[in-house]
């Protein structure tokens, strides 16, 4: 790995984290529900921006590699990482890997689920 690797990474997840912020914070705010309208937004527009970024980042420009470690490994990798989760579903299923894919969303969605749950459960206990 190079500095100018990290430095593209951290600059883009700077700004990615801080846009997740603002906008999920913006959003819950304007929105008083028990949803997480934040969180589903912030997902929702990531996973979104995710695929049109992935397809014009790698079909033309000059500066691929940069842009790839601006863009999508450090602002959507801080934006969301739902967005990432939504792209390798969407590869797997593109390369005709239906039970593949399927066992992706069930084992992320599942195991992260009881990961939360578990984590609270034991902090709780010991805190």
């Amino acid at each position: 790995m190079h500095w100018s690797q990290f430095m593209w990474v951290a600059l883009g997840g700077a700004v990615g984290a801080s846009g997740r912020f603002w906008l999920s914070a913006w959003l819950n705010d304007m929105n008083r529900t028990l949803f997480p309208i934040g969180t589903f937004a912030v997902n929702t527009i990531g996973s979104f921006l995710f695929g049109v970024f992935f397809v014009v980042i790698l079909s033309g420009t000059t500066f691929k590699e940069p842009l790839r470690l601006l863009i999508l490994v450090g602002f959507m990798g801080a934006f969301t990482t739902f967005s990432t989760f939504s792209f390798e579903t969407v590869r797997l299923l593109q390369e005709h890997q239906i039970m593949m894919a399927a066992v992706n969303v069930i084992a992320n969605c599942l195991v992260c689920f009881i990961g939360v749950w578990t984590g609270s459960i034991l902090a709780r206990a010991l805190f």
